[in-house]
């Protein structure tokens, strides 16, 4: 009978990424097996190469979260709400994402190795945005107009912005972070919401 294993390939893989992150990509095998309390042939006996580990530990998930909880929104709440909702989320997928993608280019990886061009590509995430637009105007929540120009900007407004912060080193403080966010909440609930919100808006 097979011994169970006691450390799963998710922790394997969270302990590699997170030593890459702190360390740096050429960090030593020595280094991630010593926190797993492990040796670094059984690291790759799991995973064949330091290579493949380092890929599979860093490359961008299949399925991320915030998609997923994209695609049960609109819901009940106020669009402010969801916005709030949904920036929230993609910045918090983007910070983890973008350092690892860098990591990964530094170590030398192709390009065609970190990114499946059916999953990863950013038209993928703009057509997920599109679609909540659509479903929100479908709720009266949001104008009808412009809708992927406007799920291109929502993605542009945030990826710029964590990919400057990593590239320049000066990762925003939770407080930046929160008012960044909630000036674009608000500046996209004006931009999109009904013409008659915004004229009411305008007015007062």
């Amino acid at each position: 009978m097979a011994r169970p294993r006691l450390i799963s390939d998710e922790q394997i893989l969270a302990t590699m990424r997170a030593c890459v992150l702190e360390h740096g990509p050429q960090v030593a095998l020595d280094v991630v097996a010593g926190r797993l309390k492990v040796t670094p042939p059984a690291l790759l006996k799991r995973f064949g190469t330091r290579r493949e580990l380092l890929v599979k530990a860093l490359r961008p998930p299949d399925d991320p979260l915030w998609l997923a909880r994209l695609a049960s929104l609109p819901d009940g709440r106020p669009l402010g709400e969801q916005l709030e909702d949904v920036l929230g989320g993609l910045w918090g997928f983007l910070s983890e994402v973008l350092p690892c993608v860098f990591a990964l280019r530094e170590s030398g990886i192709p390009h065609d190795e970190i990114f499946d061009p059916r999953r990863d590509s950013p038209t993928r995430f703009i057509k997920a945005l599109k679609g909540w637009l659509e479903r929100a105007a479908q709720k009266g929540l949001v104008e009808d107009q412009a809708l992927e120009t406007a799920a291109t900007a929502l993605l542009g407004a945030v990826q710029t912005r964590v990919f400057a912060s990593h590239v320049m080193k000066q990762p925003l403080t939770p407080r930046a972070r929160r008012e960044y966010l909630e000036d674009l909440t608000q500046f996209f609930s004006r931009a999109l919401g009904p013409s008659g919100r915004r004229a009411r808006t305008v007015a007062s």
